[in-house]
């Protein structure tokens, strides 16, 4: 029901008493964030096993949200420097074409006066290790490798060394500038120094998010096998990294995908260095990288839903922070679902429209438009034309953000039906 209400504040979208008995619900002691995903995560997991190909991508990050004019808010601690709010860290899982298969992890925290401040001597960076933790002992269902993808913020030498198992593969852009040994000849080199004693692998284009928009990047491949040197203290012979690779991807042109203009590079994203424990031994393999830490930008497009681009969950009101962070967690599986259907139809475009929507609801989608809604392609079309989308050749399909304002009118719309007792099912346009 609520994914059709995009935008909206909770008392908005399901009118105060529904509100209240939701909110009741949100707050109750035994209810947490994991027990809220428990069942999204077991059918994640299910369609992990269904997916086509060899790999599962595994794509985690952290985002916060600014609640500091929520006054009445309990529990809630300070973020940075005044502002008040909360971290949240999510882990997603998509198959090997970069469809959403859903929240794979979750986990939340304050950093200064708040009920969920971590405990004394833990560090943030203990996040990167438990989403790890979660895929090594709860996927020992889903046969696929799964390449855990990270940014910067992972480049922690002992996560490099950490246990990961026999099927997940690491996949970390790294920045720090450590030694690092080349397998090939023994040479000892640090990071920024690397790249002029790697062999060259072509050129590739690979599409990311940029600024909240669709970018076509190409670079210029260079790759080898490395051990990283331990920190100054350790011994290198014993400490090194074993098994490990290098892609750099220097930043050659960048295009927005839309309107095909050229885009000036940031001085920040000029080169991706990765660190892997995929194979890099061919052009192939190589490519194969640079396209698996491209996906990464899905999960920003997941927060971005989340927060700016539909659902706006910063605007959300209730009494304490244990409430809160179930109704987020409740909303990050919404979130999940509007970039599903997006990516669903945009891959498969032809399939039935009830695969998207249930029946009575493209009934009713076909009644409002007065249009034909026989595929998914249909859908997207219909609720876009809901808030004013035309489609052109550039961008024939609705993006996140206006298939979120399509699914919040929609919810006007049945709430309509519903009230002056019609069926959506009588008379459907055919």
């Amino acid at each position: 029901m609520i994914t059709n209400q995009a935008g909206l504040s909770f008392s908005q979208a399901l009118g105060n008493g529904f509100r209240q008995t939701i909110a009741g619900i949100f707050a109750r002691n035994q209810l947490t964030p994991k027990v809220m995903l428990s069942g999204h995560q077991q059918e994640t997991i299910k369609r992990a096993v269904k997916s086509e190909g060899e790999y599962i991508i595994a794509v985690q990050d952290t985002t916060y949200y600014n609640y500091t004019g929520h006054q009445q808010l309990s529990g809630i601690g300070k973020i940075q420097g005044k502002i008040k709010g909360l971290l949240q860290h999510n882990l997603m899982l998509l198959n090997q074409q970069g469809m959403p298969l859903g929240v794979f992890y979750q986990e939340y925290w304050t950093r200064k006066g708040g009920s969920m401040d971590l405990a004394e001597g833990e560090k943030e960076s203990e996040k990167w290790f438990k989403g790890l933790e979660a895929l090594r002992e709860e996927t020992t269902e889903v046969e696929h490798k799964i390449v855990l993808v990270e940014d910067r913020e992972a480049d922690i030498f002992d996560f490099f060394k950490a246990e990961r198992g026999d099927k997940i593969e690491l996949l970390v852009r790294v920045h720090e500038p450590r030694k690092l040994e080349l397998v090939r000849d023994g040479r000892v080199t640090s990071l920024p120094e690397l790249s002029q004693y790697l062999p060259e692998y072509g050129e590739k284009t690979v599409q990311v998010r940029r600024k909240n928009r669709e970018v076509a990047v190409r670079v210029r491949l260079k790759a080898g096998e490395v051990n990283v040197y331990p920190r100054a203290d350790l011994s290198p012979a014993r400490h090194k990294t074993q098994g490990l690779s290098v892609v750099i991807a220097e930043e050659i042109d960048c295009v927005d995908v839309k309107t095909q203009e050229r885009v000036e590079q940031e001085a920040a994203g000029t080169s991706w260095l990765l660190l892997t424990s995929l194979a890099v031994g061919n052009r192939e393999e190589v490519e194969r990288v640079v396209e698996f830490y491209a996906m990464r930008w899905r999960i920003e497009q997941f927060h971005f839903t989340l927060k700016s681009g539909g659902l706006r969950v910063e605007k959300l009101q209730f009494d304490d922070v244990h409430t809160l962070t179930n109704a987020l967690s409740f909303y990050s599986v919404i979130a999940w679902q509007i970039m599903a259907i997006t990516y669903q139809v945009r891959e498969n475009p032809e399939q039935v429209a009830t695969e998207v929507l249930p029946e009575e609801e493209v009934a009713l989608l076909e009644r409002v438009t007065r249009r034909k809604v026989g595929t998914a392609k249909d859908v997207m079309v219909a609720l876009g034309k809901l808030v004013g989308f035309a489609p052109s050749k550039r961008q024939p399909l609705p993006g996140t953000k206006v298939v979120g304002q399509a699914l919040e009118r929609f919810y006007f719309i049945k709430q309509g039906f519903e009230q002056s007792k019609v069926s959506p099912l009588q008379n459907p346009t055919r």
